[in-house]
């Protein structure tokens, strides 16, 4: 929570010096301007010249429609198509898939977006929301065999999970109007993404990473309503982290002849943090926004974002302890946890609508 009012506090003192600034009229912005609605004046090409445009001449090359698109907020509704899985290590000889266990499915959400111009400066910051279930399929452990010889079965296991996930992205760029229809923004952005797997239970838990890409955004005026574009981005993930559940640390298992008879003695549950490696992430995306009166806009997009996580160290816990029927000590399991290599591929849909001012 700390870190999301933080972040939100840096938008928040971006965006009003950025609205400040464009209130002051020795920039060239009256305080009433609207640059998406059209004017008597036209240019060469028919499309109608923007209110910023003619306010600054900084604007001149680039087209009304771009810019019209470039100063709205939105929302948007959307369908994530979630794909996870855990590479398999090697670490357990009976398992033979790529992955030792997935996330599949589709769950839905939303996208609150604002996007501003000042000069040829690009500023966009977003915040999005996705909940529901989707499909886990791994394995379960389950021990057999003597006490003094414990053996781990490995049995699979496939249930209903559920997936909340949380973006907020912060982009900056410059504007390069290449002709009268076709402009170019490399950006910088900075992000952080929140992903909570399954529910409050064992199965539960926490991901987090932040992340920095740099990439290129190409609009194009179609017509003077309707502007096409694309994204390409590529960058990092940092500061990754993964919370979970795990029990048996401490306890014990009181048994007779075999683990399988064992009565299990927990004590409570561990909340285990692994620092994850850092790792690329590679995002696309393209879309339509069609602008049906001077101010109001539908437009959407589809979005493709692949990224990874890096293998944890070991995190040892306190060893299980092995009593037989008489309460004598027999045996120690170990209790060590890795988090493993990881990947998340995300395909996302969207369509919304928005208002330029």
């Amino acid at each position: 929570m700390k870190k999301i009012l933080i972040f939100l506090v840096i938008i928040f003192m971006f965006s009003a010096i950025n609205v400040y600034a464009q209130s002051m009229s020795k920039y060239g912005y009256p305080s009433n301007y609207h640059p998406s609605k059209k004017t008597t004046t036209t240019s060469n090409s028919g499309y109608p010249v923007s209110q910023k445009q003619n306010n600054n001449q900084n604007y001149s090359n680039i087209n009304p429609a771009i810019l019209s698109v470039n100063n709205m907020l939105s929302i948007s509704f959307s369908d994530l198509g979630l794909n996870y899985g855990e590479y398999n290590d090697g670490s357990v000889a009976s398992i033979n898939n790529k992955y030792l266990d997935t996330n599949n499915g589709s769950i839905k959400g939303f996208n609150i977006s604002g996007s501003n111009t000042y000069y040829n400066w690009y500023t966009n910051v977003n915040f999005s929301y996705y909940t529901g279930n989707d499909t886990y399929s791994g394995y379960i452990p389950s021990y057999s065999g003597t006490l003094q010889n414990p053996q781990i079965i490995i049995s699979p296991l496939t249930q209903t999970s559920s997936s909340k996930i949380y973006n907020f992205n912060l982009k900056i760029g410059y504007m390069f109007p290449i002709t009268n229809k076709f402009v170019l923004t490399p950006y910088g952005m900075i992000g952080w993404h929140i992903w909570d797997r399954g529910d409050n239970t064992i199965q539960y838990a926490h991901y987090s990473n932040l992340l920095a890409m740099v990439g290129i955004l190409a609009q194009y005026a179609i017509a003077p309503e309707l502007v096409g574009n694309v994204d390409l981005g590529y960058g990092t993930t940092f500061d990754a982290k993964a919370k979970e559940n795990h029990n048996m640390s401490g306890g014990a298992l009181y048994c007779q002849n075999t683990v399988s008879s064992c009565n299990p003695f927990l004590i409570g549950e561990d909340t285990i943090t692994f620092n994850l490696g850092s790792k690329a992430i590679y995002n696309l995306s393209a879309g339509l926004d069609y602008r049906f009166n001077n101010n109001f806009h539908i437009f959407g997009n589809v979005n493709y974002e692949r990224f990874e996580y890096g293998q944890s160290s070991t995190v040892y816990l306190t060893p299980t302890n092995i009593y037989n029927n008489d309460g004598v000590l027999v045996n120690k399991l170990p209790n060590n946890y890795t988090e493993p290599n990881s990947v998340t591929n995300e395909i996302i849909y969207s369509i919304g609508i928005g208002y330029s001012f």
